[in-house]
């Protein structure tokens, strides 16, 4: 946004904050714009939605709340930045900060009362996914599947063009472009739905990024992901796990019909 979260705490000074407080008395029991971003749990949440709904359009059209929104949720624009960078390459950031700005402009405030972080990081990726992947298996009838270029499936799949009578088995691939295709597939099939995606690659992506896992433990299936997640929306483990539970469910469910049409 071209701007720094200190330049925007001087933008945001005493007088400004103190009409902030006014319009939305959920702020008044928080000091400054800097302490919001120290907030975690449900008084991160609560004051994330009155910030929202300063910042959206049809609440208080405060341009600077929207951006103090977008720096409160960098981790969220940096995941899916991550998760969608070898489509876009240097233009994704670009890509998910518009996306992100459209839905804290356009946010639903009326409707929404908890995990507002959550339902923005949902709307993101899905408006970032819609962008950059859009759905052509129905148009053209059949089904694409999008990998990272880096991936060495690539040199696999210039090696299978260039063998006659080759067919490609999905043993071909490693464990996580195999994980990825399935993915792909399940969602082009109606299995799971984005969000439920969005769940599964968070859960993983904290794994990731916890050295004090071995790598052998990491997935969506860590406890430990599961405890920082609830921590970080404000809701019970429970919570986290019986989502997480229901969607390998239902891909469980599905493997075997993946399995025949795919491997």
């Amino acid at each position: 946004m071209g701007i720094t979260p200190q330049e925007l705490d001087e933008l945001v000074d005493e007088e400004r904050w103190g009409q902030w407080c006014l319009a939305e008395p959920d702020l008044a029991g928080v000091g400054s714009l800097q302490a919001v971003r120290e907030l975690r749990g449900e008084a991160e949440d609560q004051a994330l939605g009155a910030l929202l709904r300063l910042a959206a359009t049809d609440g208080h059209d405060e341009q600077l709340a929207a951006v103090a929104v977008l720096h409160q949720l960098g981790g969220s624009v940096r995941t899916i930045a991550r998760h969608f960078w070898h489509l876009a390459g240097g233009d994704v950031e670009g890509i998910v900060v518009g996306a992100a700005w459209e839905q804290i402009r356009s946010y639903d405030w009326r409707s929404r009362r908890r995990h507002h972080a959550s339902a923005i990081h949902h709307g993101t990726r899905k408006a970032v996914r819609a962008t950059l992947m859009p759905d052509t298996s129905r148009s053209l009838g059949r089904r694409v599947v999008l990998l990272n270029p880096q991936s060495w499936v690539f040199a696999a799949l210039a090696e299978h063009d260039e063998t006659p009578g080759m067919s490609m088995s999905l043993d071909a691939f490693d464990s996580r472009d195999q994980l990825t295709i399935f993915l792909n597939w399940a969602a082009g099939q109606g299995v799971i739905d984005d969000e439920e995606i969005a769940l599964l690659d968070a859960l993983m992506d904290l794994d990731r990024h916890n050295a004090q896992i071995p790598k052998w433990l990491r997935g969506a299936c860590s406890m430990a992901a599961v405890e920082r997640m609830a921590s970080e929306r404000g809701i019970c483990t429970k919570s986290v796990s019986r989502a997480r539970d229901k969607v390998l469910a239902k891909l469980r469910e599905a493997a075997s019909t993946f399995l025949e049409e795919v491997a």
